[in-house]
């Protein structure tokens, strides 16, 4: 079974209606031997809420050290995003080993009128895939009410109601209390529910549930939040105060309701684990969490946030209220079940709205929500039929100071999110074996990448589009002489699908004029095509190395006494001074200096020893003809760099350390970002990778667009996929060669491979600086904008011989004739 074939397969059986009870999912857990027996779980149920506090919860028990898995709803575009562990999807391979294995059983049940429906088979799938990387524990959002809930099949150890309001009326009662009663059950055994629900809702929880842990502003609760606004652009602040103490925290979720989750979610992470209040705070600073009152931009202040019913939209008017901007616009697009009116009037009222249609069948015409906002006394109100173009049209529209609101469904926050995280990935295809794989990484059915092979031996772009922007696509690439393949993956409930065009610049040229008049978001597109073939772009001047023609070379200063190639040559700081000299005078463009090892089983360096160690040295060598970068992944350390007279940081953690992006956006420095899962590595880290280097593009798409929030342009983050971080031998080198790919992120490509242990693999030691150069050969040949070396003189040889080669340059030297 293929991956597509498996995701169609569940993705069908949402035609079949809701059930209630637990017996049907046990039975389907039963057929695997009952994988959900091992894990702790935490149930999350609410009205609204749980999806930021369940994040909150898996933040918090991450950074203890546990192995979490956190299972949510809805999904954005890919039905893996909603079983993670560790915050990594649950890989492609499981999705098909899993299908495989209740394919038969599923079958048989439909065909008796019993099938599990797809909410039930998925949440199978990520308790099985918990029991499967046996997590410590497991986070589960509740789908709809708690009793009834297939999530409820298990026996929690913690769990919660974040609030009550009227939803789902059919199925969970006409009444406050009817709803609260049946949430309620999701109580555990041997600890206190814990909610912030309130009046006559609590009552009927204190009713079923007994003994309760309340979370409000009240002096009378048993947490007491208090929200106390934006901090900056992508943080606010909050204070929990419980028996033991105040805790003063920042989260990445904006608004009064997103203290209340936080204290929710910080009473759960107590109940379950000793955590004491730093460690805490740094886990609900890093519950990113998108499309929940995301600031994705400041000028114009641009929020999304996926609000879908009148509660949800009037939390979003609470917090909107604590910001300043002039003019209020609105792209609103909701599903045709909701209560517009309602949501309408909950809203500030905008000065435009601009109503549009995801793409879906349920969401509602955008002339009866354009209505719905003129009824409630709107300013001006105009109709476009994507969501890509009405907030083109609203951002073109707003004033630097005005505010842009994405709301009334995640699948509107879907489609308008794309405009900062769409990857468009250039692939090289020198064969036919090439071409056909990159068709397959795409699901193509393998007789239309047998076909299609022989048209992607020339440019060939992957990307991931609305299903009626592929069809346009495809037909217009057809009809200009290129090729267009679309995935199998027809069922996806977002409407996005992967899409693989295969043409010359030529022809892609000309797609990208045909798409500039076009409806659907087209035209915003062709301006991202452009991007990423380099077709018809300004170009200006070089400002940081990386942005020249050329590779630019970093070299490697190591000013510790235990690193894997070179520990303790650097340690004085008369040598690591020599050192940067040298590497300078041999070429070097950066210099980068390091304090603590990340070879595999180093021991933490505590900040102020890391301190201690580089800032001496930077103060000598800031004024070389280079760039001074420091490789720390503490936000402390590299801002005493920065203040010492660095230049870049470069973090080989991807942002682990909350504080470092703020940092770095408040110097203006340029921010190395690198993918790894942990550092220092752990020995014997091996994830399992779908396709390792586009799983890593995926990973890292988020911590760049985290990068970006803070300030920081896309020129000034560099990505490193992390050679020698939790990849196999033959990942490394898969990574080698697809270097180009990396540049979908929009962002220069760092390269560090030098000396790893992936060219033990080739026949000579482990350490061969030979194997480097010739690594580094490669990297830049396939467009790495910067290599990361020890050995400055004979890379820089290497990377200047491919410079040459690549513009053809005549190569003076002496004649021996």
């Amino acid at each position: 079974m293929r991956y597509d074939e498996a995701a169609n397969f569940l993705l069908d059986l949402r035609r079949f209606s809701p059930r209630a009870g637990t017996e049907g999912i046990a039975d389907l857990l039963s057929t695997l031997d009952d994988p959900h027996r091992g894990p702790t779980y935490v149930q999350v149920a609410g009205s609204n809420g749980k999806g930021s506090t369940a994040r909150m919860v898996a933040a918090a028990l991450r950074e203890t050290g546990l192995d979490v898995g956190l299972y949510t709803s809805p999904h954005f575009d890919d039905l893996r995003e909603r079983i993670r562990v560790n915050d990594r999807k649950i890989p492609e391979s499981a999705v098909t080993e899993y299908t495989a294995a209740i394919e038969e059983y599923v079958t048989e049940h439909a065909a008796a009128g019993e099938s599990p429906t797809f909410f039930e088979t998925v949440t199978g799938m990520a308790l099985w895939h918990f029991g499967e990387t046996d997590v410590d524990v497991a986070i589960l959002e509740v789908g709809i009410g708690g009793r009834f809930d297939a999530t409820s099949v298990v026996e929690p150890s913690a769990a919660c109601v974040t609030s009550i309001s009227l939803e789902h009326t059919d199925v969970l009662g006409d009444t406050i209390p009817e709803i609260a009663r049946e949430k309620a059950a999701v109580a555990p055994a041997d600890a206190p529910l814990v909610t912030a629900t309130t009046g006559e809702a609590r009552e009927t929880i204190r009713e079923i549930a007994g003994d309760l842990v309340t979370v409000g502003e009240s002096a009378d609760d048993d947490v007491r939040v208090s929200y106390e606004g934006p901090v900056s652009s992508g943080e606010a602040g909050v204070t929990i105060t419980d028996a033991d103490g105040t805790l003063d925290a920042r989260i990445p979720l904006f608004g009064e309701h997103q203290s209340t989750n936080a204290g929710i979610a910080a009473t759960l992470a107590r109940q379950l684990v000793d955590i004491d209040d730093a460690t805490l705070a740094r886990g609900l600073r890093k519950a990113y969490w998108p499309g929940r009152f995301e600031v994705m931009s400041e000028e114009p202040l641009t929020v999304l946030d996926g609000a879908h019913n009148p509660d949800a939209c009037a939390a979003v008017a609470d917090t909107l209220a604590d910001l300043d901007y002039d003019d209020l616009h609105f792209v609103v697009g909701a599903m045709n079940d909701k209560d517009h009116v309602g949501m309408a009037e909950a809203l500030p009222t905008a000065d435009h709205v601009w109503a549009c249609r995801p793409d879906t069948g349920r969401a509602e015409d955008e002339a009866a929500l354009a209505a719905a906002f003129r009824e409630t006394g709107a300013g001006e109100v105009s109709t476009r039929r994507a969501v890509e173009t009405a907030l083109d049209r609203a951002l073109a529209a707003a004033a630097p100071n005005d505010c842009v609101l994405v709301v009334g469904s995640l699948y509107t926050v879907a489609e308008a999110r794309r405009r900062w995280t769409r990857v468009s990935v250039p692939k090289r295809a020198d064969d036919l074996n090439e071409s056909r794989a990159h068709l397959e990484r795409a699901h193509v059915t393998p007789a239309g990448a047998w076909r299609m092979r022989g048209k992607g031996v020339h440019r060939v772009v992957r990307t991931h589009v609305q299903k009626r922007q592929a069809q346009y696509l495809k037909e217009e690439l057809l009809s200009l002489g290129g090729e267009c393949a679309v995935s199998g993956l027809n069922e996806q409930a977002r409407g996005t699908l992967d899409v693989v065009m295969m043409a010359t610049l030529a022809q892609f040229k000309r797609l990208c004029a045909k798409l500039d008049d076009q409806p659907y978001g087209l035209s915003i597109y062709a301006d991202e095509l452009r991007e990423t073939l380099d077709i018809e772009t300004d170009e200006s001047g070089p400002v940081y190395p990386w942005m020249g023609e050329g590779t630019a070379v970093m070299g490697i200063l190591n000013v510790t006494p235990d690193s894997f190639h070179d520990g303790g040559e650097y340690e004085a700081v008369e040598d690591a001074v020599a050192r940067a000299e040298r590497m300078v005078a041999d070429g070097a463009d950066i210099v980068d200096v390091g304090g603590e090892s990340t070879r595999p089983g180093a021991d933490p360096v505590p900040a102020e020893t890391e301190i201690e160690r580089i800032v001496p040295v930077i103060e000598r060598i800031a004024d070389l003809d280079c760039l001074i970068s420091v490789d720390t992944m503490k936000a402390e350390v590299g801002r005493a760099a920065l203040e010492a007279g660095a230049d870049v940081l470069n973090d080989v953690t991807g942002l682990d350390d909350p504080e470092m992006r703020f940092v770095a956006a408040e110097y203006g420095a340029p921010l190395i970002v690198m993918h790894s899962l942990n550092a220092p590595v752990e020995p014997g880290e091996e994830p399992a990778y779908d396709d390792v280097v586009e799983d890593v593009i995926d990973e890292l798409r988020e911590r760049v667009l985290l990068a970006e929030k803070a300030g920081l342009p896309r020129e000034k983050i560099v990505v490193d996929p992390g050679l020698g971080f939790a990849k196999r031998v033959d990942e490394e080198f898969e990574v080698l060669k697809r270097t180009d790919e990396f540049h979908a992120l929009g962002c220069p490509v760092l390269i560090g491979h030098s000396h790893k242990s992936m060219f033990g693999a080739v026949g000579g030691p482990e350490d061969s600086a030979s194997a480097t150069v010739a690594g580094t050969a490669i990297a830049a040949e396939r467009g790495a904008d910067v290599v990361r070396v020890h050995d400055v003189p004979e890379n820089v040889a290497a990377v200047r011989t491919v410079d040459a080669t690549r513009r053809g340059a005549d190569v003076a030297g002496d004649d021996d004739a």
